[in-house]
């Protein structure tokens, strides 16, 4: 893709395929290392070049629906839509919590991260589908039509979505990595003035609980706007927490 890029000659971005494979990599399988997906996120931060706007993404029209990845149906993090799963009909919602909860994970990945974050239409609701044309199923809008997993996942995106828009060191700010280790990845983004205060972003991968420690000092709790002290921290399975600091 890095060919394509350049803003003052060519493409000013483009969908950033690599991200999509090591974010699904690192958080629905269960192979999965935050440490060697922290070092991606490094080196892929300024690897198009100054200027260029990549777009990040879990799920777009071309590959089999996302929460399929998310459940280990789709155990390729590669797979792209072929003629075995484009017109068959063994790609079912899914019913329990943990692909949709493995979901908002990499919707918090993406939207404490850089570049401009992609939602493929359903991947919000965790919509099912296979390859294309199964990828394009009509849009669910009815409350009484999803299941509580998925009336969930939405919630969590629109909050993390309210989350970037209100915090500018989201979108413009720089990374640091505080800890990380295969099962989790504490970093704080920053560096953009007072105007815009650091951000701190914890995330767990894994089905069990996690401890983290969270630098001292005076924090809100973005998803809930409670008040956090820092230190050593309990997080739950496939879960984020992200701190804004005061």
């Amino acid at each position: 893709l890095k060919s394509f890029v350049d803003p003052s000659t060519m493409l000013d971005g483009q969908f950033d395929f690599p991200f999509k494979a090591q974010l699904c990599g690192a958080l629905f399988r269960p192979e999965g290392n935050m440490e060697a997906f922290s070092d991606f996120m490094d080196s892929n931060d300024g690897y198009y070049g100054i200027g260029s706007l990549m777009t990040t993404w879990i799920g777009n029209h071309d590959i089999p629906r996302a929460i399929h990845f998310a459940s280990g149906q789709s155990d390729n993090c590669t797979q792209g839509s072929d003629g075995g799963n484009a017109w068959t009909a063994s790609y079912n919602q899914p019913g329990d919590a943990v692909p949709y909860e493995r979901m908002g994970l990499s919707f918090a990945v993406m939207m404490t991260s850089p570049g401009i974050p992609l939602i493929y239409y359903g991947d919000e609701i965790g919509l099912a589908g296979g390859g294309d044309p199964d990828n394009r199923r009509m849009m669910v809008f009815e409350d009484n039509q999803l299941n509580q997993h998925q009336i969930a996942l939405r919630e969590r995106v629109r909050k993390l979505s309210r989350i970037r828009s209100e915090n500018k060191s989201l979108t413009r700010g720089v990374r640091n990595t505080l800890s990380v280790n295969q099962n989790t990845w504490v970093y704080e983004m920053g560096g953009c003035g007072s105007d815009a205060p650091t951000v701190v972003v914890a995330i767990n991968r894994t089905d069990g609980t996690q401890s983290v420690n969270i630098p001292a000092g005076s924090y809100t709790d973005l998803m809930n706007d409670a008040m956090h002290t820092g230190g050593n921290v309990q997080l739950p399975p496939r879960s984020e927490l992200i701190l804004r600091v005061e």
